[in-house]
């Protein structure tokens, strides 16, 4: 399943989350999309697929002390209208 994550930190932070996102890894059963930064904000949106709910935890949990995450089940608009019948 798809997930997209939106982690927002506050702008003193910037260089903490920096170094963490360049060392960190994806956990198993985790695959990472694609990911976009908002470039007026400090916010990153990244768009990822789970085969356990577990890896969202995992990949989650170290950044909790650093921002805000929120997290969506998302799916391809025509992905979608396909299934409803449109």
């Amino acid at each position: 399943m798809q997930f997209m994550s939106i982690f927002t930190w506050e702008p003193g932070r910037t260089g903490e989350v920096m170094e963490m996102r360049a060392v960190e890894k994806a956990p198993d059963g985790m695959i990472v999309i694609n990911e976009w930064i908002d470039l007026t904000s400090n916010t990153v949106f990244r768009l990822v697929e789970v085969e356990d709910s577990v890896a969202l935890l995992k990949a989650g949990y170290p950044w909790g002390d650093l921002g805000y995450t929120e997290t969506h089940p998302v799916m391809e608009a025509k992905e979608a209208l396909k299934h409803l019948g449109r």
